[in-house]
């Protein structure tokens, strides 16, 4: 139980991480079926753009791996520096080749 006026903060970052919802969750698992994450909230709250940033991202991936079908890390995963913030992470760079 929280004491009345304790600040709550939730971070949906953390959400997609929880090792009770997702076997291995610091790991990116692009086939992870079901993928009950909620990156894109839910319900009410759900965001709009979902439908398009998927489409986006599904067309250029489609396009750069046609393209570049030997496209491959310049680096070992280990190299790559995360950048951590309150509401987006990522990657500082992602060297390629191909």
């Amino acid at each position: 139980m929280l004491p009345s006026g304790t600040t709550v903060v939730c971070s949906m970052p953390s959400a997609n991480r929880d090792e009770q919802v997702f076997a291995d969750a610091d790991d990116m698992v692009l086939s992870r079926s079901p993928n009950p994450h909620l990156t894109f909230g839910v319900g009410p709250h759900s965001c709009l753009g979902q439908s398009l940033a998927r489409t986006e991202l599904q067309v250029t991936l489609d396009v750069l791996l046609r393209k570049l079908p030997t496209l491959q890390l310049a680096v070992s995963i280990d190299e790559l520096q995360r950048v951590e913030g309150l509401l987006v992470g990522g990657l500082r760079t992602v060297p390629v080749r191909w």
